[in-house]
């Protein structure tokens, strides 16, 4: 699509959107690809149709990822309420000691470190 088909198409969604039409907006906004009338649908469904699924799709082809993940949170938040705050726990992970084995250490720091060791008479 050239530029200037794209520029009166998106003119004619925003048009459309004002005037209340948003199936011919959304068919505009689509076609070009348009991530602020995008936005915008997503927007009309979210806040005032009060459709978050619906609103979803149109956040994630525009990449809106703030909203994405407000649109997420309030889904987990809605899923622990219905089975139960006390049953949505996430798991702790387990924490381990680390492993000397997984360290290397610079030859010159080893030895330093042992010579400190055994300057206070200890010894390995």
């Amino acid at each position: 699509m050239d530029p200037k088909e794209r520029m009166e198409l998106i003119r004619q969604g925003n048009q459309a959107f004002n005037e209340g039409d948003i199936r011919k907006a959304r068919e505009c906004f689509l076609k070009t690809e348009y991530k602020d009338g995008l936005i915008r649908l997503g927007d009309h469904f979210m806040f005032e149709k009060k459709l978050p699924i619906l609103a979803y799709g149109y956040y994630k082809k525009a990449g809106y990822q703030r909203r994405i993940d407000e649109i997420f949170q309030r889904m987990l938040w809605a899923l622990s309420q219905w089975i139960g705050p006390d049953k949505f726990k996430t798991p702790e992970p387990e924490r381990k000691a680390p492993d000397p084995e997984d360290f290397v250490v610079h030859p010159i720091l080893r030895q330093t470190a042992l010579d400190i060791l055994k300057k206070n008479g200890m010894s390995i």
